[in-house]
């Protein structure tokens, strides 16, 4: 061990100090000056030297690491020349905000070597680009220059530093020192007046409007910021580089400021009267102009305070650790105000949505900027990281290239240099080696540090970099032409850049049609080795759309604008104080009801216009039209609209789906779990809304809704877990002296595309059923959901169009009307059909279906036998209550038919009869309604009448039997003839027919006298009777000692005769929906 006294090269101790301040890369191009320093760096078992080919790449690398990390990048260079090459590295991460240390060399300072040969005066130039910038004059002071540039660097505002470290003084002999311990730096905390300040701003205004830009990305102030937004349920937007501080799928995202005025955000912006702008600093382009004439105020939240510009000029500031200010801020405000109105920013939002990425399914070739965005999300995991360069196309990442965590997407907004996103992409590589990443650059930006791929290829990065090419300088182009100049001057021609690549020994890729990019981006984000990616671009219908077309969308979004603004409330403003709130443990951001459902278009607040609902065609929400009308069940008013698709959208559904399939198939097993684990989370947050959807849609009772909602969260659960446990076999096959050294491996397979027809009754389960095994296996699918009953689907699809694993395509679920539905059935691209509905039409389904697999769920009139009563009769009556009058009979396993020992029978009969007379009938949102309206007034009229024929041919109705409207009453019938509707067929109703048995294997006999057989039940101590039943009912399963009404999601389930053909249940529809497949092999494992 080195010892107090002991002499060291002062570069020995430079780099040990680098070691202490947590540096593991020094990115540069070492010259006759560093020697000392690169010699030092060889024995550096921390530090790993990262030779580039131009110091400016270097620079970059430094800068992004520094971005990332908020610890300083270091890069290194010589004198002269090499070290004014870093002169746009240190404005990068100036005006960025990004901590790097750069190390230049010089001449020796004691002794004159080549007179003034390279000599620049670096310091001097470096001056106005740095925080600070020190020639090292003595060897011993390296230590302390060191920790004090590293401390100036990652303090806020974080930024650029230099060192130049002078020949002989890197080689001199110093004294050893240890260097300076590293100690966090405590940010301060804003004045508490301050806080009083914005508090009051924020409580007394009615539409205040969060924006989040590049100061608040940092992870405290991230966390804190989600937090403020779930808590106190303010909407938010960002600057270009805000995106990502807090995950763009949340409900309350309304878009990025991609432009600094004329956007779809700026009429949110507009209508705000309070921006409460959080990290925003004016050497980012602007995400909204201040005018003096403005109503809107301004809160400038952020460590340093506001620079008063023209164009920015805030009219209170929070200055110190953001994250606190905001902690402080919510735990004053505690809650949404009453007064609070959002409902423009959410129309603001939906047209954001609908809008924003306009073409990205465009078939053009060259593409446009919104389709290669658009694959570039569909191919990039969750954390996968995109490094931006500077062009046309930065623009559209910024309006629609949805980020979910920090630092996911690197972007320039302030510098806006080009040449930086080859090297960031490399840096982010380096730093993070198990995380996928994509360098994105234009054909101008790409030319300007092109040589790095060989120092890519040296250091054996798994890297990609797309270059987008229109063989011009684009972004100047449109200025040109929205300047109103003749286009001149800024074409480029460029290299063969799959030769380009080649001969730096990567991977050269080119897109040459339409249908190769997706797949194309999918392989080689998984494939070894460095790889450049040509992609043409057109930039011609961006200039239309980021021009007229976007200046009258604009127009229609400001037309849909309320022509008076709510009056506002008195407000309570939280008393000032001079003492901050008490410190308190940090608890888990909680889930805020978004005001309107995510990607569904609300009426404006006051109004009593329906909820607008868009389709899925392939994972992408379209707000087609609004053809579809949903009813409320229990007003009959218009609940929402629906996009609707004719067959024409459908056959554009399976085309997207087929292109999937393999893709689909090829997915590991942990990212469908993710996709399914990542669903269930949101169907959490959102439960309450999903219930009410049901109340409304279905007429279903609040407390069977949420039960549905916990069934729906249960079913994508089981999926998740069964996704890893698709398990194959081996199986030896020498049975005989001929097959002497055969052996097998069965696995299974997915099928392919599934078509998929759910009905109105469970809108949301048993959509479920279906949906959540095609995903845990990797099957894409179509669906169509009742045309009664669609929104539970259609929420469903919106939780999964935020899954950034599912290729395009992966599914599409569409309202349709019957006429427009007949692809779902004899389309052949489709492998497999499950349907859930009436006998009628399944098995009219099944016969023109072709040569896919079917399955069906057609229903049922069960049966119920309770031959004592188990555990005791309130129990039981309780369970045939439920069983048969839930959600007003409308399930195929209602108990439609009830068979009582004799010995028993009066006691059970009165007993059920006068349950039954309790039931509540009314408003499904009342949680006391047990029994609310049935599917349409229709339905109700059809119980009416088999239960007036079974009356008129001697059944005698014991309770109920009288219709309200659309609402129908709990009904007993004692002795229905057996040949009536409401005994023989599937009532569909709140109905039971009930009468006695003497004989046991009669009353099993009567259970089979039916043309269905998907469940019985059977209430008996007897075990024997049990297995009997069991044994000898025809019925897809038996229930003992409860209602046949009981379904277990992870059960199979599926019914015999006219019930149905095949079994759900997560694991038995995933055998469903695979086939297996065997690989025969010989003499496998013998070396001889």
């Amino acid at each position: 061990m080195t010892t107090m006294t002991a002499k060291v090269r002062a570069s020995d101790l430079f780099v040990e100090s680098l070691e202490n301040e947590g540096v593991e890369f020094v990115f540069g191009l070492p010259g006759e000056e560093n020697l000392d320093v690169l010699d030092s760096l060889r024995k550096s078992k921390k530090i790993k030297l990262v030779v580039c080919k131009h110091e400016q790449a270097a620079g970059f690398m430094a800068a992004t690491i520094g971005r990332i990390t908020g610890k300083i990048g270091v890069c290194l260079s010589t004198l002269g020349p090499g070290a004014t090459n870093f002169t746009t590295c240190a404005a990068y991460s100036q005006l960025g905000g990004y901590p790097m240390m750069m190390i230049t060399g010089q001449k020796p300072i004691r002794a004159s070597k080549q007179g003034s040969f390279q000599i620049v005066d670096i310091v001097q130039m470096m001056t106005p680009l740095c925080k600070f910038t020190k020639q090292v004059s003595e060897g011993e002071l390296l230590l302390s220059l060191v920790r004090r540039s590293t401390k100036i660097a990652e303090t806020e505002k974080p930024g650029p530093v230099h060192l130049e470290i002078p020949e002989d003084i890197a080689g001199e002999s110093i004294p050893y020192h240890p260097p300076f311990p590293v100690f966090p730096v405590r940010r301060a905390i804003a004045e508490m007046k301050a806080i009083n300040s914005a508090v009051k701003m924020i409580v007394e205004a009615r539409s205040p409007l969060l924006c989040i830009a590049a100061g608040a990305n940092r992870a405290r102030t991230a966390r804190a910021l989600r937090q403020f937004v779930d808590t106190l349920g303010i909407p938010f937007i960002t600057t270009q580089q805000g995106k990502g501080v807090i995950d763009e799928r949340h409900p309350l995202f309304i878009g990025t400021a991609a432009i600094s005025a004329s956007d779809y955000v700026h009429c949110a912006c507009d209508e705000a009267d309070l921006i409460i702008n959080c990290g925003h600093d004016t050497v980012e382009k602007p995400p909204f102009f201040m005018h003096r004439d403005d109503k809107t105020k301004v809160l400038h939240v952020n460590f340093y305070a506001s620079e008063v510009d023209e164009v920015y000029f805030p009219h209170c500031d929070v200055v110190g650790d953001i994250a606190n200010a905001l902690w402080q801020m919510k735990e004053m405000i505690k809650e949404p105000q009453p007064h609070w109105d959002f409902s423009w920013f959410m129309t603001v939002k939906q047209f954001v949505d609908k809008h924003v990425a306009d073409h990205w399914q465009d078939t053009r070739y060259p593409f446009t900027p919104q389709r290669v965005i658009a694959a570039i999300r569909r191919a990039m995991p969750e954390d996968g990281v995109v490094c931006l360069d500077n062009g046309m196309y930065k623009v559209w990442f910024a309006r629609m290239y949805e980020t979910y965590r920090q630092n996911t997407l690197l972007l320039d907004n302030a510098l806006a240099t080009m040449g930086a996103g080859l090297p960031s992409a490399m840096a982010v590589k380096l730093k993070y080696p198990d995380q996928k990443v994509f360098g994105v650059c234009g054909d101008g930006g790409f030319a300007m540090n092109s040589q790095e791929i060989a120092t890519a290829v040296e250091h054996g990065m798994d890297l990609t970099c797309i270059v987008l090419n229109d063989n011009a300088y684009g972004m100047i182009e449109w200025k040109q032409h929205t300047g109103g100049f003749p286009k001149w001057g800024l074409g480029i021609v460029n290299p063969d850049f799959v030769a380009l690549a080649e001969s730096f020994g990567a991977h050269g890729h080119r897109v040459n049609s339409s249908e190769e990019l997706e797949p194309t981006l999918e392989k080689v984000i998984n494939l070894k080795g460095v790889h450049i990616v040509e992609i043409p671009v057109d930039y011609t219908l961006s200039t239309e759309i980021l021009g007229p077309v976007l200046e009258e969308r604009v127009k229609d979004l400001i037309s849909l604008k309320p022509k008076t603004l709510v009056a506002q409330e008195p407000v309570a403003v939280p008393v000032p104080t001079d003492k901050a709130p008490e410190p308190k443990a940090e608890s888990a951001p909680v889930a805020v009801p978004a005001p309107v459902p995510l990607k569904v278009e609300a009426a404006p607040k006051g109004s009593t216009g329906p909820l607008k609902y868009p389709y899925y065609l392939g994972n992408v929400p379209v707000f087609a039209n609004e053809d579809l009308k949903v009813i409320d069940k229990a007003t009959g008013e218009v609940h929402a609209v629906c996009a609707q698709a004719d067959e024409a959208v459908v056959d554009k559904a399976i085309a997207a789906a087929d292109r999937a399939s393999k893709q689909m198939a090829a997915m590991p097993s942990y990212k469908r779990k993710a996709v399914l684990e990542r669903a269930v989370v949101e169907m959490k947050e959102r439960f309450e809304e999903l219930a009410l959807a049901l109340c409304a849609e279905a007429g279903k009772p609040i407390k069977d809704a949420r039960g549905e909602v916990g069934r729906l969260i249960d079913t994508f659960t089981i999926a998740a877990e069964e996704s890893v446990r698709i398990y194959g076999e081996y199986a030896p096959l020498d049975i005989s002296a001929r097959v002497e050294g055969f052996s097998s491996i069965v696995r299974r397979f997915p099928l392919g595309v599934i078509s998929m027809v759910s009905p109105f009754n469970f809108p949301l389960n048993l959509a479920a059923h279906k949906i959540a095994p095609a995903l845990a296996v990797g099957c894409p699918f179509v669906m169509k959901p009742a045309s009664r009953t669609p929104i539970g689907a259609l929420i469903i699809g919106d939780i999964l169009s935020k899954a950034p694993e599912l290729p395009v395509g992966a599914f599409s679920i569409l309202p349709c009307t019957r006429a427009s539905a007949d692809l779902f059935t004899v389309d052949p691209r489709f492998k497999m059909l499950s349907f859930t509905g009436s006998p009628d039409v399944g098995w009219k389904m099944k016969e023109r279906a072709g040569k896919k697999k079917v399955t069906l769920e057609l229903g049922g009139n069960a049966a119920c036998i309770i031959d004592e009563v188990v555990p005791d009769i309130d129990a039981v009556v309780k369970s045939v209550i439920h069983g048969a009058f839930y959600q007003s009979g409308q399930s195929c396993i209602s108990v439609q038919r009830i068979f009582v020992n004799a010995r028993i029978y009066e006691e059970v009969r009165d007993a059920i009869v006068a349950a039954a007379e309790k039931l509540r009938m009314g408003d499904p949102r009342d949680v006391d309604t047990f029994i609310g309206p049935m599917i349409d007034v229709k339905e109700a009229d059809r119980v009416e009448r088999w239960v007036e024929e079974a009356r008129a041919a001697g059944g005698k109705v014991l309770c109920g039997g009288v219709r309200d409207g659309r609402f129908y009453p709990a009904t007993v019938m004692e002795n229905a003839p057996h040949q009536c509707d409401v005994y023989s067929n599937e009532v569909f109703g709140p109905v039971a027919c009930i009468e006695s048995y003497n004989d046991y294997e009669d009353a099993v006999k009567r259970v089979n006298a039916s043309r269905f057989g998907l469940q019985a039940g059977i209430f008996t101590r007897n075990v024997n009777k049990a297995f009997f039943a069991f044994e000898n009912i025809e019925a897809g399963g038996v229930v003992v000692n409860e209602v046949p009404s009981i379904r277990v999601d992870s059960q199979p389930y599926g019914g015999v005769k006219d019930s149905g053909l095949g079994r759900e249940g997560i694991r038995y529809a995933i055998e469903d929906m695979t086939e297996p497949r065997v690989m025969v092999m010989k003499n496998v494992g013998k070396l001889q």
